[in-house]
């Protein structure tokens, strides 16, 4: 890709991740941004690093998305490589960081979903506190739809509000086989009922 071409995926990017009425999948990474805006930018080289450093589109289109949900009023200076090793090793272990990140809590699953007024949910705050991953978050919603109840009862929240905005717009990036998830979801499950028998 020419650096100019990258800058053009960089500003589609940015506008997926931060506007309400553009989605990157929908339109192809195309938007109206014009081809000349990249010549009056001063971080030109960093989109000439890039086209550089990465030869193939789905490449620098990856790294764009790592870099996004870490950085994401998409300051170009603060992108970085590790943010794009890390997703990269992450995609790889989709499934067992989501097997680790909530199995604590199949014993008692229900209740990391509850949302009260004036307080964040089990599961938000694990989020918030990087025991759980914006992955598991977006496997959990796909699974068992818990977002609508939330959107409801924390309707001012504006925490929520970024990250479900963030949830919606990486999930287009992913591919998620909801059955694997599910039958895991519910082995764990299953396991941890066996080792607790009821009184």
């Amino acid at each position: 890709m020419e650096p100019i071409d990258v800058y053009l995926m960089y500003c589609a990017m940015k506008a997926h991740f931060s506007k309400n009425d553009y989605d990157f999948i929908t339109y192809n990474g195309k938007s109206r941004v014009s081809r000349n805006s990249f010549y009056k930018r001063k971080d030109r080289y960093f989109f000439v690093k890039l086209s550089r450093k990465y030869e193939e589109s789905e490449d620098i289109k990856n790294y764009l998305v790592s870099n996004f949900i870490v950085e994401q009023r998409g300051y170009v200076a603060n992108f970085n490589d590790e943010n794009y090793e890390n997703w990269k090793e992450r995609r790889s272990n989709f499934y067992n960081i989501f097997t680790e990140e909530i199995r604590p809590f199949v014993n008692n699953f229900n209740p990391i979903f509850e949302a009260k007024k004036n307080e964040h949910p089990l599961l938000l705050k694990e989020y918030l506190g990087k025991r759980v991953s914006i992955e598991t978050l977006i496997i959990l919603e796909e699974l068992v739809n818990f977002t609508g109840n939330w959107n409801r009862i924390m309707l001012e929240d504006y925490i929520w509000y970024d990250i479900k905005k963030m949830m919606k717009n990486y999930k287009r990036f992913l591919t998620i086989d909801k059955n694997q998830y599910r039958i895991q979801l519910l082995k764990l499950i299953e396991e941890s009922s066996d080792e607790y028998p009821k009184v």
